[in-house]
């Protein structure tokens, strides 16, 4: 793994952050002396693309947080990966594991350059049992990332694989900042695996998409006709809510 620590340790002796690690709720939300006991031993640290963080079957050794980047997690079927979520800058990696000393069901590696917060799991373990204040962030987080996971089975299980297409560009559009382009992240290969569909019908659904008022030119996603394009979605099968309110910033 060719990583390049960063900073080492991260906070100093008052429980102050680098401004990046102070952008993070989870953790710019604990008290200074718990966050400062957290991070006494916790480093930083930067990725290339495609490296694995994670194993599947592995014991967490630590809580990783996505500074910045996007990161992918997934399993591998048959010579397949077949991603179940994809973190960006905010997010914490299966903190569940980390919290109660599970193995990982899936993998994690990075879609592109990413820097990662690594707070030692038995710490994180030690002072969840005495912050009140970090175990709510922590359930906070948790709850948020199976509220996005019954999300993803829903659209499974009531869209059909070009309204997932559909729909998930549609997010990722209305999601962009404002006077900024709507890209998609990563791949195309990537984007198919993420909204379950095999690579080779992307292109041809994403032809039917574009007949319905949007479309992909390379990665920028081009919004003709809204009316059209969320009648093809049709009406989300869940609530809507954003779970950015609970700490996940997941794709």
């Amino acid at each position: 793994m060719n990583t390049i620590a960063e900073i080492a340790p991260v906070a100093d002796r008052a429980g102050r952050l680098p401004a990046l690690v102070e952008d993070v709720p989870f953790l710019a939300s604990l008290p200074a002396a718990s966050r400062e006991r957290l991070l006494s031993n916790a480093r930083i640290e930067r990725f290339a693309p495609r490296e694995v963080l994670l194993k599947e079957g592995e014991v967490p050794t630590a809580l990783h947080v996505v500074l910045s980047g996007i990161v992918d997690l997934s399993c591998t079927y048959k010579s397949h990966e077949y991603t179940a979520l994809i973190l960006s800058a905010g997010d914490v990696s299966m903190p569940a594991a980390a919290l109660f000393q599970e193995h990982y069901l899936i993998a994690a590696r990075t879609l592109t350059p990413a820097r990662i917060l690594m707070i030692d799991a038995e710490v994180l373990r030690e002072e969840a049992r005495r912050s009140p204040e970090l175990a709510l962030s922590l359930a906070r987080i948790m709850a948020g990332q199976w509220r996005l996971a019954l999300k993803i089975i829903l659209d499974l299980k009531c869209r059909t694989p070009s309204q997932r297409l559909a729909a998930f560009l549609l997010r990722l559009h209305d999601a962009k900042p404002a006077g900024s382009v709507a890209e998609v992240p990563f791949s195309k290969r990537q984007l198919a695996s993420r909204v379950g569909m095999q690579p080779e019908t992307l292109s041809r659904t994403l032809q039917t998409l574009a007949a319905n008022g949007l479309y992909l030119r390379g990665r920028e996603i081009v919004l003709k006709d809204r009316a059209a394009i969320e009648d093809f979605c049709g009406p989300d099968p869940y609530p809507s809510a954003d779970e950015g309110d609970l700490g996940v910033y997941a794709l």
